[in-house]
């Protein structure tokens, strides 16, 4: 667990290079992101509401589905965490309450968007947002109202897609002015777009950019991202989508020779188990066990 974890994300925003954060939901993909090398991971909201209560991101997860795996994935992991917390789940005080249940579970940055409730993901179709100066109200209640000035608000519009891209900038200047640590300027559609986000806030503070599997943001590279001025990128969608890929193809496999020979390579199980902390866990259990 990392402790001061917002601590822990701002210093390391102030050092050079981008930070790419792979979506996590789950312990495995928390743990196989972190083994990997990342310094960042993401909560992703598509995720949590795949691998937590089986459903698509049309805004059917709760924030006590969400906070709680925050805190299982946060009590394991040694690097920072952004959990993804949709509109707050209600109003300013709705979102004030969120932050801080957040807070106590171990995340290092909070992220809300200008959604209305329920959400969707940020790359489907039939978004709307609330009015602007009613999400600043709620940006500036939890900047305010955080337990930990440490703590990272994450500011998110969804305006591109609900009424354009001229609108969006506006909200992003608003949020900005309102205080958030970080902007999310979700979906911009185009290449241009892209490099104008970049070029109208990336001076002012750190802004994130989104690659969703199929979405419809342009896919660039890291690199290039960090030379137009971005500090964060995440990929939400790819790690549960390739699991659902490949346990479908494994039931699948199953189903057909009624085996499940070959399947994994290798065919040694425990190497979950490594992964998972088996080793950590055994070398415990030497030390405390009574002879």
């Amino acid at each position: 667990m990392v402790k001061n974890p917002g601590k822990v994300l701002r210093e390391r925003l102030k050092k050079p290079g981008i930070l790419m954060a792979p979506g996590v939901y789950d312990g495995i993909s928390a743990r196989v992101v972190e083994q990997a090398g990342f310094e960042l991971a993401y909560q992703t909201g598509a995720g949590v509401a795949a691998g937590a209560i089986a459903q698509p991101d049309i805004g059917l997860t709760t924030m006590n589905d969400t906070v709680n795996v925050c805190r299982t994935l946060a009590m394991k992991l040694n690097i920072p965490l952004i959990c993804d917390a949709d509109t707050g789940y209600g109003n300013a005080l709705n979102a004030i309450r969120t932050v801080h249940e957040f807070e106590m579970a171990g995340a290092a940055a909070v992220q809300i968007e200008d959604q209305v409730a329920p959400k969707r993901c940020g790359h489907l179709s039939g978004k709307t947002v609330i009015p602007a100066d009613e999400y600043v109200q709620k940006l500036k209640a939890v900047l305010k109202e955080r337990y930990y000035a440490e703590t990272l608000i994450i500011a998110r519009t969804d305006a591109r897609a609900a009424v354009g891209f001229d609108d969006a900038v506006e909200r992003g200047k608003m949020y900005i002015e309102a205080g958030a640590d970080i902007l999310f300027f979700e979906a911009p559609q185009s290449i241009e777009e892209i490099e104008k986000v970049a070029k109208l806030f990336a001076g002012q503070l750190p802004v994130l950019i989104n690659q969703v599997i199929g979405g419809r943001t342009p896919e660039l590279t890291a690199d290039e991202f960090e030379q137009l001025g971005f500090k964060i990128v995440i990929f939400p969608s790819v790690m549960p989508y390739y699991a659902s890929l490949m346990l479908r193809k494994a039931a699948d496999s199953i189903m057909e020779k009624k085996t499940d020979r070959d399947i994994v390579p290798g065919g040694d199980g425990s190497n979950m188990f490594r992964t998972m902390g088996l080793e950590e866990w055994q070398a415990k259990d030497k030390e405390y066990r009574v002879e």
